[in-house]
């Protein structure tokens, strides 16, 4: 099942060959440039043959990423300055040295580093079956690529951050064939310009497989207890609740509230944090929900989008290709595969399921498959340590007139009791009297409370009142 993101739907990437080149010969006549290449132990064979580069401008050494022999993406040393990393806009997320995949297939291994350096490091030792990482929680499908090579080495910096990171995508790829290289040095780049090949080759022989994490003991517990702080997931548009990494959280409420609407906003609040987010739009697919999905990112209507300019579209084109938000509409067998999938492509922690009622509406016994289909997702959610948001419907409230004769309850929600007794938090949502969207958290491991938020009906952007909140129930659930 193809997993699309949302700067792919828009079209193909940027080629940056001819600047990678233009960039590359100014390398060649740049004192300063030169000078850095050299301090990081590089000769001039690695230099070209990675085709580095110089930009003036930004006083950077210039690092391009290929794929296919086609410059996809470049990214930026900077020699001065507080920030030391960045890239041109509209890149792809690809991995550096992509011909280091193929050495590993033909040697059943494969070498990952921290980043390009600690890899062209590597590469100019004599180690071809290396790749860099794009930092340390690099996403996409060059990981499904590697992860068909049965031993797979990975080297990230040698501190608690890179250890962590390393563990990540250890977990990604299959704690089975991953193993822990432990360098004394900072990181590779350091390690191979005061190591020999013989040492390199003790280090590879002495490394820890990665399983050897997975195996708890009371004391890993108790140190997570005493140090380590519980991760959540926080929204401005579900108030008060700090969601954990592996919840179920339903919404819903009447028809035509804006459901859809209302979880696309989260996607686009989560995304602009850098939080990977996978859409499944079982109710009205890819392009439509992909298309909705741009209004809200963008506050804008079909029309304001069909009287872009191209200067406009560059702009809307290199924002959707750094935001780490995904779309796909799987069969119902290949649903959990894809979301497994997702997982390790793209390190997704929040998956949102739009609608549950067209996941399973072909079923004879409903209530029993959302039954089955929640406990199914709820153990996903925690293998995985994914937050999964699912949309359902209700039961038919009564409405007089314009106005909701009551507010919707937890019981309303429509096809099985499982639906408010599986989940962490149930969120309800209506429309006050004055047509503002009113959130209510119904079920909450915290407090319980209603917020009213404005919404831009014609192009579903919600944004937040000044108001406080006002409670509903201070009272905390059990």
């Amino acid at each position: 099942m193809e997993i699309k993101s949302i700067g792919e739907s828009l079209g193909k990437s940027k080629d940056f060959t001819e600047k990678a080149k233009v960039l590359h010969n100014n390398l060649l006549e740049s004192e300063i440039g030169l000078s850095y290449i050299s301090s990081r132990g590089l000769s001039n064979e690695t230099l070209e043959h990675f085709m580095l580069g110089y930009d003036k401008e930004r006083n950077a050494i210039s690092i391009p990423h290929f794929k296919r022999n086609e410059v996809v993406a470049i990214k930026y040393r900077f020699l001065e300055g507080e920030q030391r990393y960045g890239s041109e806009k509209g890149g792809m997320h690809w991995v550096f040295n992509e011909d280091g995949i193929n050495e590993g297939r033909n040697k059943q291994g494969i070498l990952i580093a921290e980043g390009e350096f600690d890899a062209m490091s590597a590469w100019q030792a004599g180690i071809k079956n290396v790749i860099g990482c794009n930092g340390k929680d690099d996403r996409g499908t060059w990981i499904e690529l590697v992860s068909s090579i049965p031993r797979i080495y990975i080297a990230f910096d040698n501190d608690q951050s890179g250890k962590d990171a390393s563990l990540k995508l250890a977990t990604r790829l299959g704690v089975d064939k991953c193993y822990e290289l432990g360098i004394e040095d900072k990181d590779l780049n350091e390690f191979f310009k005061n190591k020999t090949m013989d040492e390199y080759r003790d280090v590879v022989r002495k490394a820890k497989p990665f399983y050897s994490h997975v195996f708890t003991g009371l004391d890993s517990i108790i140190e997570n207890l005493r140090f380590k702080k519980e991760e959540t997931i926080e929204t401005d548009l579900i108030p008060r609740v700090k969601m954990e990494k592996d919840w179920l959280v339903v919404v819903s409420g009447v028809s035509n509230v804006g459901k859809t609407s209302y979880t696309l906003n989260i996607a686009d609040e989560l995304t602009s944090k850098g939080i990977p987010t996978l859409i499944l739009p079982f109710e009205r697919g890819v392009e439509s929900v992909g298309k909705r999905f741009l209004q809200v990112k963008f506050n804008k209507t079909i029309d304001d989008f069909t009287y872009s300019n191209d200067r406009e579209w560059k702009e809307i084109i290199d924002k959707c290709n750094e935001c780490p938000a995904y779309l796909a509409l799987p069969k119902r067998g290949e649903i959990i595969d894809t979301i497994i999938k997702s997982k390790k492509l793209f390190d997704t922690r929040v998956v949102i399921i739009d609608h549950l009622d067209y996941m399973i509406r072909s079923s004879q016994n409903k209530e029993a498959e959302i039954g089955n289909t929640l406990q199914e997702l709820k153990r996903i959610a925690e293998e995985n340590k994914i937050l999964m948001i699912i949309v359902t419907h209700i039961r038919k409230v009564e409405q007089p007139g314009s106005s909701l004769k009551r507010k919707p309850s937890m019981e309303d929600l429509k096809g099985s009791s499982s639906l408010y007794q599986d989940p962490e938090c149930v969120v309800m949502l209506t429309r006050s009297d004055d047509n503002k969207l009113e959130v209510n958290i119904l079920k909450n491991k915290g407090d319980m409370v209603n917020q009213e938020f404005e919404v831009n009906y014609s192009t579903g952007k919600i944004n937040k009142l000044n108001s406080d909140f006002y409670e509903s129930n201070i009272n905390k659930s059990s």
